[in-house]
């Protein structure tokens, strides 16, 4: 897997959720709140290290069938699920009935509305976007969202600096799926090896964009992909100084 860019780069696509904007405060925060219900004084950066195994779980879990289109009693079940391996990662429990009671305190991303009140753009959002686009460099969007994402675009101000805003909602594919990241590149005319995917998931955000013949770049803003062999950035800045912008 490479850990450098070929130039030159005509496209950067962006994942959205925790590579644009994050929930605010974050799932960890979240937790460590839902679990002081509980009298269990967990470690926020434990939590934060154990929420990679969870989120691994949720990508493979989603790339398989779409939780949005499961039925609610499954979906309910995943979230269970998705919060016991949370907790077992994190040293507190593995019992499923426990995770039963704990989940619903917890106030996850699905539970906190699709407007921009739960969620905080990165500071490095707007900057690396203006070195980007004056750069001559065109940018998109490629999220998993359950639904339309342009109001938060709007709010958050990156809607204008962008040249397509693709959803899995809208496209009806989920990364890793080709077609999604194919939604971006056809309309926009760009030759995939011309062009980079950054986001904060190996499992789909480099594992599809490598799978069309784009570049991809791992975000790890927390430090947590410490095995991780390919190219990875701490930030969106990182990413444009490499880019030459």
């Amino acid at each position: 897997m490479s850990t450098t860019v070929k130039l030159p780069i005509e496209l950067v696509t962006f994942d959205l959720y925790d590579t644009l904007m994050e929930l605010d405060p974050p799932r960890w925060t979240r937790l460590q709140a839902a679990l002081r219900d509980f009298g269990i004084d967990a470690s926020e950066q434990a939590l934060l290290e154990a929420d990679l195994i969870a989120e691994d779980y949720y990508t493979i879990e989603n790339g398989g069938i779409p939780i949005r289109d499961r039925s609610p009693e499954a979906r309910e079940a995943f979230r269970v699920e998705y919060m016991r391996r949370w907790l077992e990662a994190a040293a507190i429990s593995d019992d499923p009935a426990f995770a039963a009671e704990v989940r619903p305190r917890y106030l996850a991303e699905f539970e906190s509305g699709w407007d921009h009140h739960a969620y905080r753009l990165f500071d490095d959002v707007m900057p690396t976007l203006h070195r980007l686009r004056s750069a001559g460099i065109k940018t998109a969007l490629i999220s998993n969202a359950d639904a339309d994402v342009t109001n938060i675009a709007v709010h958050f101000a990156f809607a204008d600096r962008m040249n397509l805003l693709v959803t899995s909602a809208l496209v009806g594919y989920e990364k890793p799926d080709p077609r999604t990241y194919r939604a971006a590149l056809d309309p926009l005319g760009v030759d995939p090896a011309r062009s980079i995917h950054i986001g904060d998931q190996a499992k789909s955000d480099v594992v599809g964009a490598l799978g069309v013949g784009m570049q991809a770049a791992l975000l790890d803003r927390y430090h947590r992909h410490r095995e991780y062999d390919g190219l990875k950035v701490a930030s969106l800045s990182e990413l444009a100084d490499l880019l030459g912008v």
